[in-house]
């Protein structure tokens, strides 16, 4: 999944063959339209997820400072519940946010192309769900660590 040149043609004959077969998809009306369709849901996703990374390091921020202080062990229990889940939904939009391009035998067969966008468009839609979630319980231990210091009081 992270290789670092996968997806790629390489080799000047490969990126040939990659050019013609992105010339049939692209006069393909048929499959010009669910490749521009499931394309723009994977931009979609991109883009929330992005947005969802930038939440979350302000909320790592927020508990990286709260983690520094002297902490009872219900405090010190929401910061780290809070700062585990953040991270873990971190690492998960970046995996949403992995650039994926359509290999020269995917073009070559529209079904099986289809398929295969649909299947990662379906894996990084539960992955981004998933980081929310975490992103939500983070926030709730965040307010739950500000409860407990609110009604601890000053001091």
């Amino acid at each position: 999944m992270f290789s670092l040149f996968s997806q790629l043609p390489r080799k000047p004959e490969d990126m040939k063959a990659h050019i013609e077969s992105l010339t049939k998809v692209v006069l393909s009306e048929e499959h010009s339209d669910i490749f521009d369709h499931l394309y723009s849901c994977l931009s979609i996703l991109d883009t929330k997820s992005s947005s969802m990374l930038s939440f979350n390091s302000i909320i790592i921020a927020v508990l990286a400072i709260f983690m520094t202080r002297t902490l009872t062990l219900s405090e010190w229990a929401f910061v780290n519940l809070g700062m585990a889940s953040i991270l873990v939904s971190a690492l998960l939009l970046l995996s949403v946010v992995w650039v994926h391009w359509s290999t020269t035998k995917d073009m070559q067969n529209p079904q099986e192309h289809g398929h295969h966008l649909l299947q990662v468009r379906n894996s990084r839609t539960v992955r981004y769900r998933l980081a929310w979630y975490l992103a939500v319980l983070s926030l709730v231990s965040l307010s739950a660590f500000l409860m407990i210091r609110f009604v601890a009081g000053p001091g």
